[in-house]
């Protein structure tokens, strides 16, 4: 059941395999077993891609919640060896240029200790024995609490002296070239956003292709901090810029913004809710 229950998670026998630590031919035998218990077939096969049958999708979030249940159950037994100690895990745009001033702030104040894990999602908070986690979105924690952190808007940014050479009275950036774009690439696990074919349409100029990939980068801090050094102009969240453009090494040209699909997250355990750590640290946040 628990080898059906990631592979349905996760989509594929070779990340549920990744997940367990086996073969994704061991995960396919234990489902392949489960199916023979039930006289049920739970996934359709096609080559290397799976998807969940009707008995499948019944199952799932059953055995998602059960399986969820375990670890909260797991947890209250941790909860004991370490209150006064927070696991935050934390997306890593978000580490630096939002949470760190107040993580310093909060344990402080507290004198809890932090135990900070840069990560991508998804993350396991039963086998990681992760407290709290910050990210953007929460569609890879269905069985876990969560509550908005905040919503953002995407803005464009760039050091002073570029927009000095590329200014255009309307802020429109009719006069960056393409290859001066900034791109940030979220990853396999998001839709990369915000692109900058949206941000033109909200502007009115155009939606047509870009006639340059421009400069590309896969991480949001390296994104703003390219931004910063000069070497184009970036679409960033605005919350986590607003520091430099307080400071004034970075300047955002236009009033045009994108709102971002997705709120940021606090995801934690059921079992965790109550714990004085985690209920200092969720009213530190504004959320409790």
């Amino acid at each position: 059941m628990r080898a059906f229950e990631v592979a349905a998670r996760c989509g594929s026998f070779v990340l549920a395999g990744n997940e367990l630590g086996v073969s994704s031919a061991a995960v396919s035998l234990q489902v392949k077993s489960l199916e023979d218990h039930l006289g049920k077939k739970l996934f359709l096969r096609k080559g290397n891609r799976i998807s969940l049958t009707d008995a499948g999708e019944e199952m799932y979030p059953k055995l998602a919640h059960a399986f969820s249940e375990l670890s909260d159950a797991a947890q209250i037994v941790r909860s004991n060896k370490r209150s006064r100690q927070l696991v935050v895990s934390v997306l890593p745009a978000l580490s630096e240029l939002w949470f760190l001033p107040k993580a310093l702030e909060f344990s402080n104040k507290t004198g809890i200790c932090l135990d900070i894990r840069v990560q991508e999602d998804p993350i396991d908070f039963e086998r990681e024995s992760i407290d709290v986690r910050l990210t953007f979105g929460s569609v890879f924690y269905p069985e876990y609490r969560q509550t908005p952190l905040f919503s953002d808007l995407a803005i464009p940014v760039c050091a002073p002296s570029f927009w000095a050479q590329h200014s255009d009275p309307e802020g429109m950036l009719t006069n960056v070239p393409d290859a001066k774009l900034i791109h940030n690439k979220w990853g396999p696990s998001y839709a990369s956003e915000p692109l900058w074919l949206d941000w033109r349409r909200e502007a009115g100029t155009g939606g047509a292709a870009l006639t340059s990939p421009g400069f590309v980068l896969s991480d949001t801090s390296l994104a703003i901090s390219a931004a910063k050094q000069g070497a184009g102009i970036a679409l960033a969240p605005s919350i986590l810029v607003s520091s430099a453009l307080f400071s004034g090494s970075l300047v955002s040209p236009s009033s045009v913004s994108l709102p971002m699909k997705k709120d940021y997250v606090c995801i934690y355990p059921n079992a965790r809710a109550e714990a004085p750590a985690v209920r200092l640290f969720l009213k530190y946040l504004d959320l409790d």
